[in-house]
């Protein structure tokens, strides 16, 4: 025999019975068991073994086994277990014929393969090897997943099964009810799964979704569940929107390497024709890298939203990279383009109304780092101006902090360089330096002080190149600033639960001025004071302003820990000798005192939160800004968000803002689940966007439809209503 049926005596756990023989002729039957008549080794006149002995031995478990040397047949009954290879055969009653060489296992008869892939049928009929058979009354599981049955399949090479009659569906039998149709199955006449490509087909396929056939396909082919990575479609996008009219999306995923693949996604619109949307990805021996983008050709539309003009391309490109040079450096890019301001809100790409585009190389060492970038920045609002949009070539920043400490603290030398181009107005060049110097310290009693030291030095050149002028200056300055901070937080726990009550306070010494006119502020105009920054030694978010005089920073934390959940809250202000004109009256620093910020943040249990930040006026005690986030979900049955959010004007957002915002889902039924979310401008009475969904969610398939409204207009986006059809099958790739 090619392929050896060894019956190893050895492992034969169970007793064997031969019910017809004498004494002798069970030694005989051993004998024909452990090598059968014909399959002596051969050596093919090498020498060495032939391929066939190359193959796995069959080993066989049973409670009674029984060999008819007339017909030369081995019957083996009552927990039968055949492994060969990986593949392991299990019944009721096994029948084996030497002559030719076919098994056939009868009563709760199944095949396991090394995959997962279980195969069960009324009556296996197979080869030796178990490639080559027929199965009648076929359930194939298929890693666990997907579950395949037919009233009868053939099996070729151990890889192919063509199955009549046959459903496919990943969706668990109803246990109160196996009868049941399941959420979905594809029925066809002819169905062809091929384990070695983990591909099956169908021929005259039938959707059925809960029992009623919903599409009819005369062929169709997914992967099957255990596939790793394979090129197919994937689940398409379909909706109307009153901007675009009726829309379908067919995404089709290109699994071209291990390393890289490709998505493509061509959408047809109503209203606008066809769009094009592509992603590609690929790993690197030093990295990854992706990127996303789309395009389409056709007219341009004013800010009505009438086609105007010649047909142009219009699309966008967003991608990012990272690659590593060594243990140390290593380099990457974001990229966001757009070919106009309003093209990635039309359809539907991103809600972004700023695009970052930014180049850069960095290294690490252990506590230093040095890195030089460049951005670019487009900005999509109607106000914004492409000629002063500034072009950042180069920022170089490094940072020195030694392992060694000096004067008993932590010593930290940084440096940095910028250069920063307008195609109209302002260019700005910047250098800085700041040495830094901390020292923590705990005493006995608990108390935590840290003292610290700065010193900066910075030089500008600024070149006006306005309408009516060209002028250039250059100016540097010296900023010192020393302070110490105090922290002494109490702990009480004799109440069977944890509060903390710890207070701080900052002195900061430093001179006044600082901010010559002539140095342009081109870090952010517009910065939250907040809890978050009370206690930094510079306020302002950048290097351009800096905090000038004196001061005190104070505040207090208190918190209460529970065996399940936490309250906690932050409180403070800050204090100095006099106005430092450098921050605006809106920010809450300008006076003598500044606002009062602080924090409370309310968690009874791991499934509610709710978080409060604000900032009030110190003399009028109103508000300035208040924030309000809440949230409470259980992931099985409910989740809801909350945020509320007020604003009152400042120099870059010279109108109130108020808003607020809710969203939720909750499951009304076993398998329905409702969902809703909602923005209103509070401040001008007008809902910005609102939308509602249902969907139906078990293990294998997911069916909704969403309907949304968005109530602000921009340029050629007008206020529009769209539906979007959500139809995902698990486990059909």
């Amino acid at each position: 025999m090619k392929v050896a049926f060894r019956l190893i005596t050895a492992l034969i756990v169970c007793a064997v019975s031969v019910s017809t023989a004498s004494a002798a002729e069970q030694a005989q039957v051993l004998a024909l068991l452990q090598s059968p008549a014909g399959d002596e080794p051969s050596t093919g006149g090498t020498g060495k073994p032939a391929d066939s002995e190359k193959n796995p031995e069959v080993l066989i478990r049973a409670d009674k086994m029984v060999y008819d040397a007339n017909a030369n047949v081995v019957t083996a009954e009552g927990n039968v277990e055949v492994i060969y290879g990986g593949r392991t055969l299990i019944a009721d009653k096994l029948s084996y014929n030497q002559q030719s060489r076919i098994v056939i296992a009868e009563g709760n008869a199944s095949i396991r393969e090394a995959n997962g892939t279980a195969i069960s049928g009324n009556r296996i009929e197979v080869t030796d090897d178990m490639k080559d058979g027929v199965i009648e009354s076929l359930n194939v599981v298929i890693a666990g997943r997907g579950h395949l049955a037919a009233a009868r399949a053939t099996r070729e090479g151990g890889s192919v099964m063509t199955l009549e009659k046959a459903a496919y569906t990943t969706c668990k039998p109803c246990k109160e009810d196996p009868s049941k149709a399941p959420t979905w199955q594809i029925k066809a006449f002819r169905v062809i799964y091929n384990q070695a490509k983990a591909r099956v087909e169908y021929e005259d396929a039938f959707f059925e979704v809960f029992g009623v056939p919903v599409l009819y396909l005369p062929y169709f082919s997914h992967s099957d569940p255990q596939a790793p990575r394979q090129s197919g479609f994937l689940v398409p996008g379909v909706g109307h929107s009153s901007d675009l009219g009726y829309f379908i999306e067919v995404p089709y995923y290109f699994a071209l390497s291990p390393s890289y693949d490709l998505q493509l996604a061509p959408m047809y619109t109503e209203n606008d024709g066809p769009l094009l949307k592509a992603d590609w990805r690929e790993r690197t021996e030093t990295g990854s890298y992706n990127f996303q983008t789309s395009g389409r050709y056709g007219q341009p539309r004013d800010r009505f939203g009438v086609e105007t003009g010649d047909d142009t391309f219009q699309g966008h490109v967003f991608g990012r990279g990272r690659f590593q040079i060594d243990d140390v450096w290593r380099w990457g890019y974001d990229a966001q383009l757009t070919s106009n301001d309003t093209y990635l809100k039309r359809y539907d790409i991103s809600s972004l109304d700023r695009l970052e585009n930014n180049l850069f190389i960095e290294g690490i060492s252990g506590r230093s780092y040095a890195a030089v970038n460049s951005w670019y920045f487009q900005g999509l609002r109607e106000t914004d101006d492409p000629g002063t949009t500034p072009l950042v070539l180069p920022l170089a920043e490094v940072e020195y902090v030694p392992d060694e400490k000096v004067l008993g603290g932590r010593f930290e030398l940084s440096a940095s360089a910028l250069y920063l181009r307008r195609g109209e107005g302002r260019d700005t060049a910047r250098a800085s330096t700041t040495a830094a110097w901390k020292l923590p310290i705990t005493t006995s009693g608990g108390h935590l002080i840290t003292m610290f030291a700065n010193l900066r030095a910075d030089a500008y050149h600024v070149t006006d190149a306005g309408p009516l002028q060209n002028e250039d200056s250059t100016v540097g300055r010296f900023l010192p600033w020393a302070g110490v901070e105090w922290r002494y937080p109490l702990v009480r726990t004799d109440w069977g639960w944890k509060q903390v009550i710890e207070p701080i306070v900052q002195v900061i010494g430093a001179p006044y001025g600082g901010n010559p006119d002539e140095i342009p502020n081109e870090d952010s105009a517009s910065f939250e004071f907040d809890e978050t920054n009370l206690f930094s030694f510079n306020k302002f978010p950048g290097l351009d302003r800096w905090e000038t005089g004196p001061r005190v920073n104070a505040g207090v934390r208190a918190a209460a820990y529970f065996d399940e959940g936490f309250v906690e809250a932050m409180l403070g202000q800050s204090y100095r000798l006099h106005e430092d004109d450098a921050f605006t009256e809106e920010s809450g620093l300008r006076n003598q005192q500044s606002d009062i910020v602080g924090r409370v943040t309310i968690q009874p249990d791991g499934h509610i939160r709710i978080v409060n930040r604000f900032r009030v006026d110190q003399s009028a005690f109103r508000f300035e800004r208040n924030e309000v986030y809440a949230e409470a979900f259980d992931t099985d049955f409910y989740s809801f968000k909350a945020g509320y959010i007020l604003l009152e004007p400042e120099p870059l957002i010279p109108l109130q803002r108020e808003e607020v915002n809710l969203s939720g889902s909750i499951r009304a039924l076993d398998d329905i689940w409702l969902r809703a979310s909602g923005r209103k401008d509070l401040a001008d009475d007008q809902m910005i966007e609102s939308k509602f969904g249902i969907s139906y969610v078990d293990d294998c398939a997911e069916f909704g439809v969403d309907f949304r409204r968005r109530f602000t207009r921009d340029r050629d986006i007008e206020p529009a209503s769209s539906f979007l059809f959500t139809f995902r099958l698990k486990g059909v790739y």
